[in-house]
């Protein structure tokens, strides 16, 4: 089962719990646009953003096919500018570990607070640093109709950077093409992330930490935060 699926039972609960149903919910880095879809599939107004033009023409493909109407938008989390405010503000899929800087992820959160209304709610989940060693130390490879990609991982010593080397074979009837790619990612102190929290003039309401994955037996590995913005803000 994808991602966004095995963690939407999590994220829906905690914005029934602050904001009930949205009536508008942003979801940042939203990739192919799951996440956006299980939303709007809720009746929630969704607007999805990602960086990636390629990843985006996949999500409005997906809606157009299923008749799904999502306002689908070009953009940067750490510097984007939508209609305003959203009741919610959701970035999944561990998007906000592929940041650099502690200075990008207060840059991301001030964002996100500029668009959240008071009372809003901001949703995200992080890899922990037992996650990656869990989830981003063996190799792997990945299979599907003309397509194999080989994974490995080269750890930045004992700091808290990783790149995942992908290797890619795409198959299209007698034609083989060969590519490399390199998706580097960083875990974050949790004081870190709280600092840039406060900063933005948010509130942390929760942090639970998680594994989505029937077959990892810990609980750790990921974190999940509902973070809100304040009324009197």
């Amino acid at each position: 089962m994808e991602y966004a699926h095995l963690v939407a039972p999590h994220v829906n609960e905690c914005l029934e719990r602050v904001v009930g149903r949205p009536r508008q919910l942003l979801d940042l880095a939203c990739g192919t646009g799951t996440h956006a879809l299980i939303q709007s599939a809720r009746g929630v107004d969704v607007i999805g953003l990602d960086l990636s033009k390629a990843m985006l023409a996949v999500a409005q493909a997906k809606a157009e096919s299923t008749g799904q109407v999502i306002t689908w938008i070009h953009g940067d989390m750490r510097s984007f500018d939508v209609v305003k405010p959203v009741d919610a503000v959701t970035c999944l899929y561990a998007s906000l570990n592929h940041l650099e800087h502690p200075s990008e992820l207060k840059a991301t959160f001030a964002q996100v607070a500029a668009h959240l209304r008071p009372g809003g709610v901001f949703i995200f989940d992080l890899n922990t640093h037992v996650g990656f060693k869990v989830l981003w130390r063996e190799p792997g490879t990945d299979t599907g109709p003309g397509l194999r990609i080989d994974r490995r991982y080269e750890w930045d010593g004992q700091g808290p950077r990783v790149a995942m080397h992908l290797q890619i074979e795409r198959r299209q009837g007698d034609v083989l093409e060969l590519g490399h790619e390199i998706l580097r990612a960083r875990w974050f102190e949790e004081a870190d992330v709280r600092t840039a929290v406060l900063q933005a003039g948010l509130t942390v309401r929760d942090v639970t930490s998680f594994s989505p994955f029937p077959d990892v037996d810990r609980s750790d590995i990921k974190q999940l935060w509902t973070v809100s913005h304040p009324v009197d803000a």
